[in-house]
Parts: C-alpha cells; structure tokens; sequence
C-alpha cells in the first residue's frame, strides 16, 4: 500500500526506518505509562504495522506477529488511559484545580480489544488445528509427525529439549493429541467462559513449550493468553486469590497448636 504512493527506494531506506523505530520506541513508552495514551497507541500500532508487513515480504514466515499487530490497534479506538495513567493524573489535577470532583471512569468498550484478542486467537487456533486434521487426518497424531518436525527444528538450532523429546514417541503421541485438541476447540471458551481459563492458561505453556522444544517464537500470542486470564474476567483472578488465601488461612488456623 505504502509502495502506491511512493517509491519503495525513498520508503524503506536505512534512515526512515531507524527514524520510524525511534519513533516506536517513544510512543510505546508513552502508551505504557499513559502519556497521550491513545495517540500513542495508534503511532505504536502503525509502526508496527510498517515493520511487520515489511518484514512478511521476505521468505516464508509463521505470522506471530499479525494477531498482536491488531490488537495494538485496537487498543488505539479503546478507551485506554481513562484510569491509571498520566492523563488520568493530569484529568484529574485539572478537575481539582477547577474545584470539580474526580469520578471513577467506567465504559462498556473498554474491554472489546480483549473480547477482539479472544476471538481473533479463536479462530487461528482453529484454523491451524483443523487444517492439520483436513491434511493429514488422525495420522497427525500418530507421534511420528510430531517427531520428525520438532527434530527438523530442534537439530539446526541445537535445542537439547527438543531433541529429547523427539526420541520419546508414547511423549509425541500425547503432545499430538493435546495440540490438536488445544487448536480445534479453543473456540469453546467463547462459548463457555466458565472454562476459558483453561484454554488461556493452556495457551501459555503451549507457546512456551514450542518455543522451548523447537525455538518458535510465539511470544505475542504468550502474552495475549496471559492478559485474557488474567484481565478478560476482572473478577476471576482477585476470586481466586481471594480463595487461595482463605484456604491457607483455615490451614493455618487448623494446624496451629491448642493453648495449654
């Protein structure tokens, strides 16, 4: 698109781009500590935007980047850094200096970028789970496909887990079929919230476990899990740490010795 209304020589020089990088640098710092919190997100997101397709037009690539890319924009059309930020600091110094009271922001759009991130990892997951299914059938579970390519990945990039795990095939035949139930029905914690922890949390050690069995670097996706479960349901983790600490303060209570 950019190459339409202006030479692909003048663009990609080494100069625009070490510019458009800095540029990057300063607006992710700006939207992290809520400085011009949606500009920021919006310059942050179409640098990436430049820097990923840029990057896709070279070889074969996997498109870790292309969920994480949309999201960032998405962010940018939210009502991010209406609390917690900068601006809501300077919102709120400003509302005192006229003598106003400070409300508590709140938004029914403030969590549609998540609810985006949720449905867009949905359907790649299905995408690549059923499309393992469609071309190889149930024999993409047979532990032999698996071996042989976490060993193409794990040998040239001397990856000792992976290689061990691909002398284990019982191991493989299980990973196989955890990934492929994984991938087919993720889409299922859409339907039942209940249970999208699981998937969430599964997603995470997922990609570490690619990551560490075969140097795939999935990292937008770990951390796109990682804020569904901990985000997605603002009421779900402080429960769970509410339960957590109320069982190990009835343990504590229990084991505590009886005063003579």
């Amino acid at each position: 698109m950019l190459t339409a209304v202006a030479p692909r020589d003048a663009l990609f020089t080494p100069l625009n781009l070490t510019i458009l990088s800095w540029v990057m640098w300063l607006a992710g710092w700006a939207a992290l500590v809520g400085f011009r919190t949606r500009t920021a997100l919006f310059l942050l997101a179409l640098g990436e935007w430049v820097f990923v397709s840029h990057a896709y037009s070279y070889g074969d690539v996997h498109h870790n980047q292309a969920l994480f890319a949309l999201f960032l924009l998405a962010l940018a059309f939210s009502p991010a850094g209406e609390s917690l930020s900068v601006d809501a600091g300077l919102r709120g110094r400003r509302a005192r200096a006229q003598g106003g009271e400070v409300e508590a922001p709140r938004s029914d759009l403030a969590m549609w970028p998540l609810k985006l991130a949720h449905v867009l990892l949905a359907l790649t997951y299905f995408s690549t789970g059923i499309t393992k299914l469609l071309v190889g059938g149930f024999r993409w579970m047979n532990g032999y496909t698996l071996q042989i390519s976490v060993m193409s990945d794990a040998i040239p990039g001397n990856i000792p887990l992976g290689i061990w795990l691909a002398q284990h095939h019982t191991l493989c035949i299980v990973m196989s079929v955890f990934t492929i139930l994984f991938e087919t029905f993720y889409f299922v914690s859409l339907l039942v919230p209940r249970i999208a922890p699981l998937f969430f949390l599964g997603g995470v050690f997922f990609h570490i476990g690619l990551y560490l069995t075969g140097g795939h670097p999935f990292f937008q996706h770990i951390v796109m899990n990682a804020m569904l479960l901990l985000f997605l349901d603002p009421d779900w983790f402080p429960a769970l740490v509410h339960r957590v600490r109320s069982s190990a303060g009835r343990g504590a209570g229990q084991a505590a010795p009886e005063a003579p």
